[in-house]
């Protein structure tokens, strides 16, 4: 496949503000071989900042598939329109009635594809297959873009192995043979040990750096900060699903944990937490306090999908609306604030009706953590004009705490750092250890990270998506375990692949 024929996605002004648009020239239409040895740094850029494109493409420009998958499944939450099934499709696990009911919709089938996620991968492995070809390159700028090329490869991988289980794996550039599912263990360990190389070959952070002076690239390009988010993500991830049985074996994935968040510490002043106050700023992107985010930019009109973004799901007053599309139960929000405690984001991200028990038009409530209000195309409000937040450094804060107290190590040091995230939020520190400090490391993550895509995925990596104490929609352990905790995998992959099977609980 040599001289397949590259169609470039030249999507720099959509993705970066301030950079001017590359012109489609006669060297992105050339065959496979001559675009790179006869193309230059620029036409390279392009190529990678495609793969980005796809990733964005795959979770928030072409299906809502951050906020429905990490935020609002087997959620405390009701939709204000009978409407609306979805809501309690997803709120209920009913992901075989979400699929029927919206079979070809953005709200049911379409996020039960992978194939935006697999051109991503693909065009990452084409670039690290061909990026030395290119003539006139600068050596550093050639490894950091082989170095964004395997991380924006390593995150899909996760991105669908969190969404589907087991999916087939291949790092090859032009793969063209049908391939098996592979099993998410295996795919998972492998990820770390593509990422592990970008610190360890980069100890001064010359390649990727801990961030960038250009907003255009803060946040939204892979950096070290961002490659360590990750591979916290994925070892807390294998250490339930791992097949070693001995403990002590699975337990070097806290351990792995621990040694990337004092790393992240020491990040040489790239990353803080900001001061509450300043939410809005957090939200926009772009801050110190962002490890990865999905670019949004609404003056080159490259928005998300509505329904894609939390916040346009549970505001409605700056959206010319009656009614968020749906509301978390008061219950859940007490049990999350409690009412006569203090805490700054109670008044900062909600509105006054956060306790309310009312599913009813003339009792909206609604959050605004997410509030960056703006206008754009012919009039047309969004609530948040900022980009998507996938990786934060408060988020990356509380994983550390939560293998520490795996751990039992450093109780001290865990409670430093859930402190950390409470003192910035005006909140009453806490100060224990075992399984209770586990406990609120937990309900802090669900505290800290409201809509940001994390709830779902913490309650099944955690194994408390099955335990009423946590999880007020559980699904059984017998079901979990078989596979309740995946999402059905469109039919539509059987098509150019005979060599893989769907997930049967879902068939």
């Amino acid at each position: 496949m040599k001289n397949i024929v590259l169609i470039m996605t030249l999507i720099v002004s959509c993705l970066f503000a301030g950079c001017d648009s590359l012109a489609n020239k006669s060297e992105d239409k050339l065959s496979g071989d001559d675009f790179w040895a006869q193309g230059n740094e620029t036409n390279a850029e392009a190529f990678l900042l495609s793969i980005y494109n796809s990733f964005r493409n795959a979770t928030m420009s072409q299906r809502p598939f951050l906020t429905y998958s990490g935020d609002m499944r087997c959620a405390p939450i009701t939709a204000y329109s009978t409407g609306d099934k979805y809501v309690a499709y997803l709120a209920n696990n009913d992901m075989g009635e979400l699929r029927n009911t919206y079979p070809d919709d953005a709200r049911g089938g379409l996020i039960m594809q992978w194939d935006v996620f697999y051109t991503a991968i693909q065009d990452a492995n084409i670039l690290l297959a061909e990026i030395d070809k290119v003539p006139g390159m600068d050596g550093l700028k050639r490894s950091r873009f082989k170095a964004e090329a395997i991380f924006m490869r390593n995150l899909s991988y996760f991105f669908i192995v969190r969404a589907f289980g087991d999916v087939p794996y291949y790092t090859n550039a032009y793969n063209e043979a049908p391939l098996p599912r592979t099993n998410m263990v295996i795919v998972l360990q492998n990820c770390l040990a593509d990422l592990q190389p970008l610190l360890d070959d980069d100890p001064g952070a010359e390649v990727l750096p801990w961030s960038y002076s250009s907003y255009s690239s803060k946040g939204i390009r892979a950096s070290r900060g961002s490659v360590i988010a990750l591979m916290m993500h994925i070892n807390l991830w294998l250490f339930l699903f791992v097949l070693q049985k001995k403990k002590k074996n699975k337990e070097q994935y806290y351990r792995n944990v621990v040694s990337l968040g004092e790393e992240l510490e020491r990040n040489n002043g790239a990353y803080s937490l900001l001061d509450i106050n300043r939410s809005s700023v957090i939200f926009a992107g772009g801050s110190d306090e962002g490890l990865f985010e999905i670019a949004q930019n609404i003056n080159f009109n490259e928005i998300f999908m509505m329904n894609a973004k939390f916040s346009d799901n549970v505001s409605y007053s700056c959206l010319n609306k009656y009614t968020p599309v749906f509301c978390y139960s008061g219950d859940y929000l007490m049990s999350l604030f409690p009412m006569y405690e203090d805490d700054a984001r109670k008044e900062l991200w909600f509105d006054e009706k956060i306790y309310s028990t009312s599913v009813s038009s003339s009792a909206p409530k609604e959050i605004k953590k997410f509030w960056n209000i703006d206008t754009y195309g012919n009039g047309t409000i969004t609530s948040n004009s900022g980009n998507q937040i996938v990786f934060r450094y408060a988020g990356a804060l509380l994983l550390y705490a939560e293998a520490l107290a795996a751990l039992g190590t450093n109780d001290t040091k865990a409670c430093e750092l859930l402190n950390r995230v409470r003192n910035r939020a005006h909140a009453s520190e806490i100060n224990t250890s075992g399984s209770e400090l586990m406990d609120a490391i937990f309900w802090e993550r669900c505290r800290e990270l409201i809509g940001e895509g994390h709830y779902y995925y913490d309650l099944v990596r955690t194994g408390k998506v099955y335990n009423r104490n946590y999880c007020m929609n559980p699904m059984t352990r017998t079901n979990f375990n078989v596979g309740a905790w995946t999402w059905p995998i469109h039919r539509n992959a059987l098509k150019n692949n005979t060599q893989i099977g769907l997930n049967l609980f879902w068939e």
